[in-house]
């Protein structure tokens, strides 16, 4: 019964954050599903709930982003995403988590120190095509798929209906894509579809709630909350890396 109520309460945060921002499931999930279920079936559950969540959110959103820049930063992406997977088993992971902690710590701060009204003068589809395909590389290498995106989107001038409908379609692609490599490389846990049949529901219910939280928040407070989201997970991917890299 603990374990049970422990994973509810696991997919139903996750949920609830990634309905109010866009992103973040698999970030706020992974570390206890983990803990409760093998790494092939707490992976598989992870990428199937993510996606459960993103294309709700798509379709409750109802902005279609546009299609230029989204194939922009797909496209890439997914090019991106097995480099990623040769760069973690040929590098040490806890330098690149720690480095990737440290740059969205630092990130947070400069962009909250520039100010709401502060745009990049270079964004464009060569820009927006390197963010993807960078942000393909961190799935790759540390499941950051949507980490990077969210970042630049918050710079890129995006209303927070194009952001999050341009951020989302990247990352429900990217995990699509991760799903199909994982089923590629063996099949899927037989225990995975017991667990779905308590997932689903709870991930459809807090995703619900977390969309309706985020109907009600302003452009300023969406920007503020997806920054201290971002900060906070650096900080959870440098202090998870560390004890590893100190002697």
């Amino acid at each position: 019964m603990s374990e049970t109520l422990l994973l509810v309460l696991c997919l139903g945060c996750a949920g609830l954050i990634s309905g109010l921002t866009g992103f973040a499931f698999g970030l706020v999930a992974s570390g206890t599903l983990l803990m409760l279920r093998p790494p092939a079936e707490a992976t598989a559950l992870v990428l199937v709930c993510s996606i459960l969540s993103q294309a709700i959110s798509l379709l409750r959103l109802r902005v279609r982003p546009p299609r230029r820049t989204a194939l922009a930063m797909i496209l890439p992406g997914l090019a991106g995403a097995p480099l990623g997977t040769v760069l973690l088993h040929g590098l040490d992971p806890n330098v690149i988590k720690a480095g990737i902690g440290c740059f969205l710590i630092l990130y947070s701060l400069l962009v909250a120190i520039l100010g709401a009204g502060y745009r990049v003068r270079f964004g464009h589809a060569w820009s927006d095509g390197m963010v993807g395909f960078l942000g393909g590389v961190l799935g790759g290498v540390a499941g950051l798929s949507g980490a990077l995106p969210t970042a630049w989107s918050l710079v890129r001038g995006w209303e927070p209906r194009t952001q999050r409908a341009i951020c989302q379609s990247f990352t429900l692609v990217l995990q699509v894509w991760a799903l199909a490599l994982l089923v590629l490389v063996g099949p899927l846990p037989a225990a995975l579809v017991q667990d779905l049949v308590l997932a689903v529901p709870v991930v459809l219910v807090s995703v619900l709630a977390g969309l309706s939280l985020f109907s009600r928040i302003d452009q300023a407070r969406f920007r503020a909350l997806v920054l201290a989201l971002l900060a906070a997970i650096g900080l959870a991917t440098t202090a998870l890396a560390l004890p590893a890299l100190l002697p």
